[in-house]
């Protein structure tokens, strides 16, 4: 008997087959392998006379896959999935020393970075790579060792969840900011409110934050508009207006002066900020070590010194 090796079929021939089949077409095949359609055009006709049969039918209707084509492209797929998920499964593994983080910008810059810097002062031989994107959502958190998501908890995704704070929201504004510190919400109406554009991260807003007081407020025409809490932040700072300001991301700066309270009543939403990460793969032991750290120091048994 052959060997195995002799008897498969050439396997980047069968890749550049996998992916013409998906697509149904040698022009996307190639854009997305970054060739020429002919050389996928070669490929697949160098596949066919090793299995000699035709795996497209070319006719006045354009490319049409064959039945030969079909069962090939069926047990192709799922060779090559399996591959894939057995290496990255390996080089995860082997990755004993470097893991990935997603959060969202104001989370990463506020609350993670400090933390990843204490980390690294006791484990200095762990590299953490740190990934902001205000586009985070369930999907985002799998393609990397681990991520940070507000919500419930409950994810239309395989993660498992670990609860790490939860937020409360105040309204905050500069030292030297026209308003005296209110106790009640609707104080604010007639002020010049700052909004952080939701549309990517869907961030709680002004009109949010009033309806939890059973207030209704919409948006006027020229309000100040930022698209990150950093920038809202800075202008609340600067004495341009009141911000909303989540409890992890202003707890400094209300501590040193550089912000103060607009209204002393926070809105405290029922949703929390979870760790977050694949369950259908195992952490490597950079990203179970960071894991088991961080949650050690959300629930207090570390003591974080933030300048």
């Amino acid at each position: 008997m052959k060997p195995l090796y002799r008897r498969l079929p050439p396997l980047q021939a069968l890749a550049f087959f996998e992916a013409a089949a998906r697509h149904n077409s040698f022009t996307k095949a190639a854009e997305e392998l970054c060739v020429s359609q002919s050389a996928v055009s070669k490929q697949i006709k160098h596949l066919e006379e090793f299995l000699n049969t035709e795996l497209f039918l070319r006719g006045p209707q354009g490319l049409e896959i064959s039945a030969d084509g079909k069962e090939l492209y069926l047990e192709a797929q799922a060779a090559l999935e399996k591959l894939s998920a057995v290496s990255s499964r390996i080089q995860n593994t082997n990755r004993t020393h470097e893991l990935t983080i997603v959060a969202t910008v104001a989370v990463a810059h506020y609350w993670l970075f400090p933390r990843v810097a204490m980390f690294k002062t006791q484990f200095s031989d762990i590299n953490i790579n740190v990934y902001s994107s205000d586009q985070i959502d369930a999907a985002m958190c799998l393609q990397h060792d681990l991520g940070i998501l507000y919500g419930d908890g409950d994810w239309d995704a395989p993660l498992t969840s670990h609860h790490l704070f939860d937020e409360k929201i105040y309204a905050v504004c500069g030292p030297a900011y026209p308003f005296e510190t209110c106790q009640k919400p609707e104080q604010l109406l007639d002020q010049e409110l700052i909004h952080m554009e939701p549309s990517k991260w869907r961030w709680t807003c002004w009109s949010d934050w009033f309806a939890g007081f059973g207030i209704d407020y919409e948006i006027t025409s020229g309000s100040m508009l930022f698209n990150n809490l950093p920038l809202v932040l800075q202008a609340a700072g600067n004495n341009m207006g009141i911000a909303l300001g989540w409890e992890f991301s202003v707890q400094n700066q209300l501590a040193n002066g550089t912000l103060r309270l607009a209204c002393e009543t926070p809105l405290e939403p029922n949703h929390a900020d979870y760790l977050v990460y694949n369950n259908q793969r195992p952490l490597n032991p950079a990203a179970e070590c960071f894991r088991d750290w961080l949650l050690a120091e959300a629930a207090g048994e570390i003591k974080l010194a933030i300048s």
